[in-house]
This record gives C-alpha cells, sequence and structure tokens, in this order.
C-alpha cells in the first residue's frame, strides 16, 4: 500500500496507527509550520509534504493506492479534484480513493433519523460547498470508474479533542435546546471504518461514521461534568443573545444519523457506541 493524505491531520494520525509498517504514507499539509504538524509523532514510513508541492508534482500520484482527501472544500468544490482527474489514466494502482464529508449535508428532519438515501435539504454554506464535493467525486467515479467512497462525519471527538477542554474553558457554556439531537463519533472509530474500507472497496459507496446513540449536546456535557468532577457551566437557551451566530447554526438542523449500512455493508462496529463509552476511554476510567 502506498497511501496519500490530502489533509494529514487528526483523523489520519489514528488511521496511520492502524496500518502495516511497511506502508508508505504521504500526508499533505497547507502550511509547513504549524504546531499541529509539528507535534505529530511520525514513524519512519511517513513522510510530510505542502499541498501546494503535491499540486506541482503530479508524479506523487503515479504510484499511490489509496487516497483519502479531508480538505474542506470552496464554493466551487473540491480543491484535489482537478489533479486527480486529469492524472487518473496514469494512476495504475489506484484501488481507493476516500473523501471525507459531513452529515451536516442532511440538513434539517425535525429530529427524525436520517441514513444514506435521505433527502440532502442543508442550508449552510459549508455543507453546501460539501454537496459540491461529494458531487465531483461520485462524477468521476460514473465517468472514469474512480474508486470513490464518501464518508460522512458527524461531532468529531476523540483525545484532546472533547467537551473536557470546552469545559475547562471558562467562557463555555451549557447550551439548552429540548429534543435538539446531536450524532458523534469517536477519532479511533472512523480509523477502524477507513481502515475496513480501504481493505474491503465499495466503489461508489456513501456511508455515515457515527454513533449508536444520537443526543442533546447538554446530556453530554452534564456527563463530562460529572466526570471530571466539577460544576456544570452556565446554562443558556439557544435562542439567547449569550450564543454566537455560529453556534446558533448548529441549532438549524436537528437529526438522528444512522450507521446501520456501514455496519451491514462492512460489518463494521464501534469501539465507543455512546458517548459515555468514549468520554471515559479519554479520561483511561474503562
Amino acid at each position: 500500500m502506498n497511501i496519500l493524505f490530502l489533509g494529514g491531520g487528526y483523523c489520519s494520525e489514528y488511521i496511520i496507527k492502524l496500518l502495516n509498517s511497511d506502508v508508505q504514507i504521504l500526508c499533505t499539509h497547507k502550511t509547513e509550520n504549524t504546531q499541529k504538524v509539528k507535534a505529530f509523532k511520525d514513524p519512519p514510513n511517513v513522510s510530510r509534504i505542502l499541498f501546494s508541492s503535491f499540486l506541482r508534482d503530479e508524479k506523487i500520484l503515479n504510484q499511490t493506492t489509496h487516497i483519502l482527501t479531508s480538505i474542506p472544500p470552496t464554493n466551487e468544490g473540491d480543491l484535489a479534484i482537478d489533479v486527480i482527474k486529469k492524472n487518473f489514466k496514469k494512476m495504475k494502482s489506484l484501488a481507493w480513493l476516500g473523501y471525507f464529508s459531513t452529515t451536516g449535508v442532511y440538513g434539517n428532519h425535525n429530529g427524525e433519523w436520517v441514513n444514506e438515501d435521505t433527502e440532502l435539504k442543508t442550508q449552510t454554506t459549508r455543507s453546501i460547498n460539501r454537496i459540491k464535493a461529494e458531487s465531483q467525486y461520485l462524477e468521476l467515479y460514473k465517468n472514469l470508474g474512480t474508486p470513490t467512497h464518501i464518508f460522512r462525519l458527524p461531532g468529531i471527538y476523540g483525545p484532546g479533542r472533547s467537551i473536557f477542554e470546552r469545559i475547562r474553558d471558562q467562557e463555555f457554556k451549557m447550551i439548552i435546546k429540548p429534543n435538539h439531537f446531536f450524532s458523534r463519533i469517536h477519532v479511533s472509530d472512523i480509523a477502524s471504518a477507513v481502515h475496513l474500507s480501504m481493505l474491503n472497496p465499495t466503489p461508489g459507496e456513501i456511508f455515515n461514521i457515527s454513533d449508536d446513540y444520537p443526543c442533546p449536546s447538554d446530556e453530554v456535557t452534564s456527563y463530562a461534568c460529572k466526570l471530571l468532577r466539577v460544576e456544570e457551566p452556565l446554562k443558556v437557551f439557544y435562542n439567547e443573545k449569550l450564543v454566537s451566530d455560529f453556534a446558533k447554526s448548529f441549532y438549524n438542523e436537528n437529526r438522528k444519523v444512522s450507521n446501520l449500512k456501514l455496519k451491514q455493508k462492512l460489518k463494521w462496529k464501534p469501539q465507543f457506541e455512546n458517548y459515555k463509552k468514549g468520554l471515559k476511554s479519554i479520561l483511561g476510567k474503562n
């Protein structure tokens, strides 16, 4: 395997842990000297370059067997799609192409369950751009036969990126909106799902990667405070002035995300099927 991570960030770090030491891995980054990039503790088989360098050196794609792109799209769509399309015929070794999208594409479904066949109703620009990028990759599959796989992700959490960090921020507020559901996924479960797909390609498929228990955000905050043995932060209703417009935008869309297709097609099972197991694991209490 020769894997290219276009946007080698948080999720890629956990996928890399699942790969054999003889797999050659190349990660691209927007900038070279960020603290985020410096923080990675890479094994010898991992290299990192600027995304701009990748765009200038198309030969990188010639030996690549697996590509995963997690770079946010612009209003025009995906940033790597043109290079991949242009060079696809030279990419004789490509067996798998993955794209990280968002469950935000579903939009508001009034708290009902959504799956991969559900109508996409989002009204937010960031999710509309994801739909454009999804369409671009699926068109490559239909027109050129690229081994495209779309993964729709909800809220991602894990070590160093969870409700615990927010609770420790004195400015953090506990937002209340009854019967408003959020889906989430532990980063390790994203990694296991993607790795499983890499080993068992199903070109043209879209998969939700989410845990089994969508729930209101204040429920998670309350439980995390109990684990930390701290008082709950200030409670505010989602439509109050104290809540930023950006935060409010996440409460305009209410849905529960089903992972049934991923379980049935790839026999995937989340290690952390609910937030309680995931948060306890982060604190080392499992």
